[in-house]
């Protein structure tokens, strides 16, 4: 099936309506029944994974990313498969898996600086195009299965989530209650948190240990023995090949899935005092889906019992610990978390063969700030409202945004252009501004980085022109604005961002959606789904 000649500014490849439909379909037929039988076992997905339809969305995912210009270890790019005949590829896959004659090739490992942390990379794996398509392909059908057994309280790699709604619900669970009191006599329900983080997460994680927890959902063999596959597949560094024993590698499309199925350990420990899985009803609901946890939070206090609630991004999470009222509060509180710390690194070495960071696994007061993905998570007392909390921005992260626009504004970039110099500031302030705009006081932190950014600009420009006045510099490079207030850099068509145009305001919860395949109609858009291919020839069957 030809798509046309490839256009500048368009897709390399775009696959149907109808593929995407009957994938939708397909996706929320899984869902529905993972969520409705939590203890169904899928045994027959082999037809849906290698199904045409289902490959060409892959393919058109692996197509509309950022890293389709990336090539593998067979050095060949999705511009390339497409410029010769992109259907042809996906037929040729499809036959190499149905014949069980596809093998995954090694990834091609690349070290990635770490931000802030000189001298440390990342290592990151680029798997080749065929490789990704398959991995694409098999998300799509394990993604439905996984998504509806994981626990709210995990946010990261999930669809419709993200970082600024696990600091949202962090900031909300440090929130002073009862709200029945008076507003200076509320206090928060947790006395100390337990920062923690993973060492070296998606290269240490036990195969045994993740397969085992895969199989509880999911027992196709031949989807299984190519997860192991991809797993064992090694990489490819510097010309040595590396047998990969332990692991994910790190920039696999399926390698976040692998994750969150193998982290999802760590709100199973703490079950009672999470969010209730299998809920119809969207996040937008908070009273219905947190009532049973609030009931189990309330009976242990009312008991006695220590209260522990996780919040986890990827392999970042936090643990909020509260024990009952009474002498050396404080003190109890923070023995029974680094009790708890062990525990939790002893468990997760021994089911998944991870470790905790000594150096960034913590055990601070909440009167502390929490550091969390990026911001400070704090629980100070206001003069005027009494206790509050907020997510706040690190000043070290905006010196370090200063020391970066410093290093592109330097004296031996004067020969550049000044659109050219003004395009690398604007890619970094829109970044940076579009993460740290829900953080309390962003609006003052973006108007000083504003002042700092133009002053940086003027003194480059006068390093740039040096016979130049400051009165011939604004002719040429600035414009006032329609109050004529102030100047603006610009350089022909390309003008200084300014972060103050982003609108400032607290993340809220009710923004979030549910993924298409969790809707709550769960109506296919599929209109004959009795004939849909794949699901109707026993694909999903169960193994009680």
């Amino acid at each position: 099936m030809s798509r046309g000649p490839l256009t500048p500014g368009k897709a390399m490849y775009v696959a149907t309506t109808a593929d995407r439909q009957w994938l939708r379909s397909a996706q929320r037929k899984l869902y529905l029944r993972s969520w409705k039988e939590p203890s169904f076992v899928f045994e027959s997905l082999w037809g849906l994974v290698t199904d045409l339809r289902n490959l060409r969305c892959a393919f058109a995912r692996v197509a509309s990313n950022r890293g389709r210009r990336t090539p593998g270890v067979d050095k060949v790019t999705v511009r390339q498969i497409v410029a010769g005949d992109g259907d042809q590829f996906l037929d040729q896959l499809r036959q190499d898996l149905r014949s069980r004659s596809f093998r995954p090739s090694p990834v091609r490992r690349v070290l990635i600086p770490k931000t802030g942390k000189p001298g440390k990379y990342r290592p990151l794996g680029i798997p080749t195009v065929a490789d990704r398509v398959v991995q694409a392909a098999m998300k799509n059908i394990m993604e439905p299965i996984f998504e509806a057994d994981f626990y709210p309280n995990s946010y990261g790699f999930r669809p419709c989530r993200g970082a600024h709604a696990a600091l949202e619900h962090l900031r909300l669970l440090l929130m002073p209650k009862p709200p029945n009191l008076p507003r200076a006599d509320r206090s928060c329900m947790f006395q100390v948190a337990i920062e923690g983080d993973i060492k070296g997460c998606f290269d240490n994680i036990s195969h045994h240990g993740l397969m085992e927890r895969i199989r509880r959902k999911v027992n196709d063999r031949k989807l299984i023995r190519l997860v192991v596959a991809f797993l064992k597949a090694g990489v490819l560094s510097e010309g040595r090949f590396l047998r990969t024993e332990t692991g994910s590698p790190q920039g696999g499309i399926l390698s976040p899935l692998l994750a969150n199925i193998a982290l999802s350990v760590i709100e199973e420990r703490y079950e009672r005092h999470c969010w209730p899985r299998h809920q119809p009803t969207l996040m937008c609901d908070k009273k219905r889906i947190r009532q049973r946890a609030y009931h189990a939070r309330g009976r242990d206090r009312r008991k006695g019992k220590p209260v522990i609630i996780p919040v986890r991004y990827a392999d970042d999470f936090i643990l909020l610990v509260s024990v009952p009222q009474g002498e050396n509060r404080l003190e109890r509180a923070l023995d029974l978390a680094l009790r708890e710390k062990e525990k939790l690194a002893r468990m997760l070495k021994d089911s998944l063969g991870l470790e905790l960071s000594a150096e960034k696994t913590l055990v601070t007061p909440v009167t502390r700030p929490l550091r969390f993905l990026g911001h400070h998570v704090r629980y100070q007392r206001h003069r005027y409202y009494g206790w509050l909390s907020n997510a706040v921005i690190p000043k070290h992260r905006s010196q370090r945004l200063r020391e970066t626009i410093k290093q592109i504004l330097h004296r031996s970039t004067c020969r550049s252009s000044l659109g050219e110099r003004l395009r690398l500031i604007n890619r970094m302030l829109r970044g940076w501004g579009s993460f740290y705009r829900y953080a309390r006081g962003a609006k003052q932190v973006f108007s000083d980085l504003d002042r700092y950014v133009w002053m940086s600009v003027r003194h480059w420009l006068r390093k740039k022109h040096p016979r130049s006045n400051m009165r011939e510099i604004n002719s040429r490079y600035g414009w006032r604005t329609p109050a004529r207030k102030s100047v603006r850099w610009r350089d022909g068509s390309v003008h200084l961002f300014r972060l103050e145009l982003y609108p400032v305001r607290r993340f809220d919860l009710r923004w979030l959606r549910s993924p298409h395949f969790a809707e709550t109609s769960m109506e296919s858009p599929v209109r004959n789904e009795s004939r849909t291919p794949g699901l109707e020839e026993g694909a999903l069957q169960t193994a009680r």
